[in-house]
């Protein structure tokens, strides 16, 4: 069987392993020239089931109205933007009810939990490196209230055997003595020891090479341009330079662009852009390394140690289109954070040595991936992932593959399918 993926980004990548390693033959398409070069590229680095809720959490409305187009929002929508969002944001505050927004929680808690078993897989299969660090991921709260929203979010985890561990301002300290300098700004923070970090942009690139040696084929620089049918079946595709390429299956894993590639075939997937940023910078010298990724309540966003050597600084989301220009005032946010964090460390960056990013994560109007069947036969989707793209990228590879290889099925993708919304 030959399957063509179109996508290279981390869930493009993780499928094409898994279905070479199954024995198919594989090729991947990315109009890129290398793997993960867009949203996975300098992402949150985080793998977090524990942040695994929907952005549209109940009451959302009220907090995008609070903040309409203002540049310090967790969550910013343009005003520009509006009119291509009206039907997505309709269905967005719709999912936002308690009920609605619990089970799309499970959804993601489900596939978060299954996604970090098959890091943990590949890792022990491959050996492959990527600046892994499985000490668990650290919240710290600046006052009683975010502490009372901290303990209302432990509960919710606890009913679903995710652990935490509630600290004091001193046990968040002695766990992470780098915010020593923070030390008296804390009322306490929570511990999520099965949370994870790593470069997506490493993994990518690493695990792509793995793939190759199992027969997978990477044809980076290829755009396609149209989805090919025959009988009411997907056949193949055609490439921008007018080459076309038969295939069994096609996966379509291209992110926010997903839509536009398959409504030519009369599918509608309920997907936009999602803008997020992030500043990786290095570690300065002399000072303690963080151990730990942190996350700010009052900030929204997290400080993530990649080695020893270099810390990421990501997070908000910015609904703007396909626009992928930085905003300096975005950008001074994240370096607002750094100072907020890590103050001593923020002194020893230049601005120069802060590289800023911006990508468009995929985002649907539940907040739960897309994936597997699109109603028309031998295409399958795989977007929709939103904040969580890294933490499910594994289990999602894996999932797709087994479905599309036949026989055992680890993890069924039944409630994930583009027909859910009818």
């Amino acid at each position: 069987m030959h399957v063509l993926i179109v996508g290279c980004g981390v869930i493009g990548v993780s499928t094409a392993w898994y279905l070479a390693r199954g024995g198919a033959t594989v090729t991947v398409v990315e109009r890129r020239e290398g793997p993960s070069l867009e949203t996975s590229f300098a992402n949150g680095s985080m793998l977090t089931p524990s942040l695994s809720a929907p952005w549209n959490s109940p009451g959302v409305w009220l907090t995008v109205l609070k903040y309409l187009g203002r540049e310090e929002a967790a969550l910013l929508v343009r005003l520009a933007a509006f009119p291509a969002l009206l039907a997505w944001s309709y269905r967005f505050l719709r999912n936002s009810r308690p009920d609605r927004h619990e089970v799309s929680f499970r959804k993601n808690l489900k596939l978060c939990n299954y996604s970090i078993d098959i890091m943990a897989e590949i890792r022990s299969e491959t050996a492959i490196e990527y600046e892994a660090a499985l000490a668990g991921v650290m919240e710290v709260c600046r006052d009683e209230a975010a502490m009372r929203r901290g303990r209302e979010h432990s509960a919710t985890l606890a009913t679903h055997r995710v652990p935490v561990e509630e600290l004091s301002a001193e046990a968040v300290v002695e766990m992470e003595p780098a915010l020593e300098a923070i030390r008296h700004d804390l009322a306490g923070g929570f511990f999520y020891p099965a949370d994870e970090v790593g470069d997506a942009y490493k993994f990518s690139c690493r695990l792509r090479a793995q793939a190759e040696r199992h027969g997978a084929a990477f044809r980076f620089g290829e755009s396609v341009e149209r989805l090919l049918t025959h009988g009411g079946r997907l056949r193949g595709v055609r490439l921008r330079g007018g080459e076309e390429i038969e295939s069994d299956q096609i996966v379509v894993a291209a992110g926010s662009y997903t839509p536009g590639l398959v409504r030519p075939l009369g599918v509608r997937v309920p997907v936009c852009p999602a803008k997020g940023y992030s500043l990786t910078a290095p570690m300065p010298e002399g000072l303690p390394v963080l151990g730990h990724a942190v996350l700010d309540d009052r900030y929204k966003a997290g400080v993530v140690p990649l080695g020893d050597r270099r810390i990421r600084v990501g997070g908000t989301v910015e609904f703007t289109g396909f626009n992928l220009e930085l905003s300096s005032r975005r950008v001074a946010n994240l370096r607002r954070l750094l100072a907020g964090v890590l103050p001593r460390h923020a002194e020893r960056i230049s601005v120069d040595e802060m590289r800023p990013w911006c990508g468009l994560r995929p985002a649907s109007p539940d907040g739960v991936p897309i994936l597997g069947a699109s109603g028309v036969e031998g295409l399958s989707l795989a977007t929709g992932h939103g904040h969580l793209g890294w933490s499910m990228a594994a289990g999602t590879g894996k999932a797709l593959a087994q479905q599309l290889l036949g026989g055992r099925r680890d993890f069924p993708l039944a409630g994930y399918e583009l027909s859910r919304f009818g």
